[in-house]
């Protein structure tokens, strides 16, 4: 379902270049669960930003269900995020009258109104 194959991604700041994520190559099949750990630092945020097609990546190549993500657009990229992926924050943007499994499911009741 998600296929990362030789990704980069740099920031530049202050006329620096910071070289984020190097080369990573991660499949994630339908059904299966996943976590991202390591240090502050690490890459762990632009790596779930790349894969929430939040931000761009500069080099390698993104396969969403068989589908090159490079080069959408704000709507291409949002109909993506509402079908094939969900947030859920560590610390913020929670709503606070809902429980955790009701944030959690949140998005499903978007998509039962629709059908």
């Amino acid at each position: 379902m998600i296929t990362l194959r030789n990704i980069h991604k740099s920031y530049s700041a202050g006329g620096n270049q910071l070289h984020v994520l190097k080369g990573i190559d991660l499949e994630i099949k339908a059904g299966e669960f996943v976590s991202v750990m390591g240090s502050s630092g690490s890459g762990k945020s632009t790596l779930l930003n790349v894969i929430g097609i939040l931000d761009d990546y500069d080099e390698g190549e993104y396969l969403l269900d068989k589908k090159s993500i490079k080069n959408l657009n704000e709507t291409q990229a949002a109909i993506l995020r509402n079908t094939f992926i969900g947030f859920v924050f560590q610390s913020f943007n929670l709503i606070s009258f809902k429980n955790a499994m009701e944030n959690v499911a949140l998005p499903l009741y978007a998509k039962i109104g629709k059908s």
